[in-house]
């Protein structure tokens, strides 16, 4: 990295925490958002060199290769400290799990480092990992299951034995498995306690359906049918080597840690890949209310659409246009309209994830006292409404165009972090310029562009709306916003 960088980091790290408190003392709102104190007024007339980040490119500061079994490798040399780290991805997340095995995803990442190997026992592998300071961390995703090594750099051998055989001679030991899903039962048999994860589950599952992965709630009965064969034909069908892609930072010499890949993965047989298509997102856009009753002193409320996927060129307008209407924090003009202003809700926010591969969902979440909720409804999509129809201001513009570009320097804090970046956006599809050309195309944004792509891709006259709460202090008053039903969750069993 540049040796400006840590000065640019610590400039922002000083300046960024400061626009934020002084962003939460405002004067009276104006027509185009919330007026900025005396001292937010003294710190936006500041004048702040623009920031320059020299952004890390594959071919030039990260080496990437192609090993002949299909593996691609990314190799950065850091000498910084005396570590190594590695990253391991596979295309083989839960949107490539069989209909008939829903969570098989879930228990296969987990299992990979918690059930042991062929040659180490779950109990044995702890103790090895334990005895070096190191650790194997694996997690899965809607589209990867992936894996995580850091040890000491005087252990790298070792290490990288073991990680070899966690991804490729994995045991699946029935008895690590017993217990990991007792405690997803557990979590599940909660959740109608919980009226956040409930809100979330129930508004995702119904938009979603169960024509799609991401509608398939998983059940406890699903989870107790799940056995360690199933986990074995997952990692059989899509942990392979040429689907999968490692990232190598640490304090070695490239060709060295080269050689010693190609003696772990080398001889690891590239296979055919049985990786389905995954069913296309059917958006919808209807109005409807959907209460869950629950004998609750405050509601939680959520309401929203189907967003877009991450390769809509009108993304990153989108991503402004949501900071400036919920996304953005205090400045925003949800937080002020139904915090600040009306004093509905202590939390209110919105989300236009974009990022995703198939159709996000765009939500705005609050909670609320139950007989305020048809005035926070109300209040949120009139706001939607009002950015619809009346441009925002340039400074509203300007200021979350700071937020993203001032934050935007914490990407590159960490060479590993850096390098597993630019891995994912090969995984994801992106250019190879992409983070290059990232602060231009948010910096190429117009007042007009956030009036369009509020136009086209906000539908406050076709929200579903999920309340979970007290129903008889507001039911009544929720067929204004489309017809209402009720959507009784009963506790698993």
């Amino acid at each position: 990295m540049p040796r400006r960088l840590p000065r640019l980091a610590f400039l922002t790290a000083l300046v960024v925490p400061t626009l934020l408190l002084l962003s939460c003392a405002t004067d009276a709102p104006s027509k185009h958002g919330p007026r900025q104190s005396p001292g937010s007024e003294l710190v936006r007339r500041m004048a702040v060199p623009p920031l320059q980040v020299t952004i890390p490119r594959v071919g030039r500061e990260v080496e990437r290769r192609v090993l002949a079994n299909g593996i691609v490798l990314y190799l950065v040399e850091d000498h910084s400290l005396p570590v190594l780290d590695a990253y391991a991805v596979f295309r083989a997340g839960s949107l490539y799990e069989p209909t008939a095995r829903p969570g098989v995803v879930r228990f296969t990442a987990s299992q990979l480092r918690n059930g042991g190997t062929t040659h180490l026992a779950a109990e044995a592998l702890n103790e090895e990992l334990e005895v070096l300071g190191a650790s194997i961390e694996a997690s899965a995703s809607a589209e990867a299951i992936s894996l995580t090594l850091s040890a000491l750099a005087k252990d790298t051998d070792l290490a990288l034995q073991l990680f070899t055989e966690v991804i490729r001679q994995p045991a699946f030991d029935a008895r690590p498995l017993q217990t990991s899903k007792g405690r997803v039962v557990e979590d599940l048999r909660r959740l109608a306690d919980n009226p956040a994860q409930l809100l979330s589950r129930e508004f995702t599952r119904t938009l979603y359906t169960e024509a799609h992965p991401l509608g398939r709630p998983l059940t406890p009965a699903q989870v107790e049918a799940i056995q360690p064969e199933d986990l074995q034909a997952h990692s059989r069908r899509l942990v392979h080597p040429n689907n999968m892609m490692l990232a190598v930072v640490g304090d070695f010499r490239r060709e060295e840690m080269a050689s010693k890949i190609q003696a772990l993965f080398g001889d690891w047989p590239s296979s055919p890949l049985d990786l389905p298509s995954p069913p296309e997102v059917q958006p919808r856009y209807e109005r409807g209310v959907f209460i869950i009753p629950r004998n609750l002193a405050q509601a939680s409320l959520t309401l929203g659409h189907f967003g877009i996927t991450r390769f809509n060129p009108d993304r990153y307008a989108i991503e402004l246009m949501d900071s400036i209407l919920g996304g953005g924090g205090f400045s925003s003009r949800i937080m002020e309209r139904v915090r600040t202003e009306e004093g509905l809700a202590y939390s209110v926010g919105t989300t236009f994830p974009t990022s995703s591969r198939d159709i996000s969902l765009f939500r705005a979440t609050a909670q609320t006292k139950n007989e305020n909720v048809p005035r926070a409804v109300s209040a949120i999509l009139e706001e939607m409404v009002r950015i619809q129809q009346e441009p925002v201001s340039q400074e509203e513009l300007d200021r979350a165009k700071e937020a993203i570009i001032n934050s935007f320097v914490f990407r590159f804090t960490s060479r590993f972090g850096i390098v597993v970046q630019l891995m994912t956006l090969e995984f994801n599809g992106y250019p190879p310029d992409h983070l290059e050309t990232l602060l231009d195309r948010y910096r190429a944004v117009t007042v007009a562009d956030i009036q369009r792509v509020a136009r086209q891709y906000l539908h406050p006259d076709a929200t579903t709306i999920f309340v979970i709460g007290d129903p008889t202090k507001f039911e009544s008053a929720m067929a204004s916003f489309g017809p209402v039903h009720r959507l009784p969750v009963e506790t698993p069993g």
